[in-house]
């Protein structure tokens, strides 16, 4: 499968969606990573190796198998595996690939109990200043009750939160940010959210389900309509 753009949502602000499942260490994934890159190698051809950094343990951070075009990718480390995109092609299509890479890794490494699942949403809003100020109150619906508590926009803005989510907990962050060649600046809406226990590999597809459910319901309930509206491709 092709990740391309998902139709119903034209101006869709997601940059990255990374569904990842976390288990205790299996050190076979060591030994038979070649099995593994030649699962994919068909469609995910493009190796890269983690860097050196002090203090980090080599074997926990992931090796990541990618598109030709950096679309998406699989990452493998010895004690987790996950499926990422950049191109989000809507939740059926993402759903689908996911299940389809988290199976063929399950068919060279069994895993049975898993202890931790996680679905991040990164999303840039690209936005333009009103004299020097950030246009908070058209993306956000909280943005006119900050308002309203608080007289007056903000020069810049970073919030983190967490709360409890269906079996699990998503922590969100907003904060204003800038690329690094000063171009362009954006709201970084980030949604991550993580259900931690006694977990089972076979219900991967369900805690996927469960996990965008979630965090669908509080994006929608974070954004104004006008911003809803321009996502879907309404003139607004």
């Amino acid at each position: 499968m092709r990740n391309v753009a998902d139709p119903r949502h034209p101006n869709s602000p997601l940059s990255e969606v990374v569904f990842e499942i976390r288990f205790s260490g299996e050190t076979a994934i060591e030994c038979r990573r070649h099995e593994i890159q030649e699962k994919f190698r068909a469609e995910y051809p493009n190796l890269w190796v983690p860097r050196t950094e002090i203090g980090m343990a080599m074997a926990l951070e992931p090796f990541r198998f990618e598109r030709e075009d950096q679309s998406a990718g699989v990452m493998v480390s010895l004690n987790r595996f996950g499926y990422y995109c950049r191109t989000y092609p809507g939740f059926d299509c993402f759903n689908a690939e996911c299940l389809k890479v988290m199976e063929l890794l399950g068919s060279i490494i069994p895993i049975k109990r898993l202890n931790r699942i996680g679905l991040r949403h990164i999303n840039m809003i690209p936005f333009l200043r009103e004299d020097g100020l950030l246009p908070f109150e058209y993306f956000f619906q909280l943005g006119g009750k900050i308002l309203e508590l608080l007289p007056g926009r903000f020069e810049n803005i970073s919030i983190a939160f967490a709360m409890p989510a269906g079996r699990g907990k998503i922590t969100t962050r907003i904060e204003s940010i800038t690329r690094s060649d000063r171009s362009q600046e954006a709201f970084l809406l980030d949604f991550d959210y993580a259900e931690e226990g006694d977990l089972w590999f076979e219900k991967v597809h369900e805690y996927l389900t469960e996990a965008h459910d979630q965090s669908a319901v509080l994006f929608h309930r974070m954004i104004t309509q006008s911003y809803r509206d321009y996502i879907k491709g309404d003139e607004v």
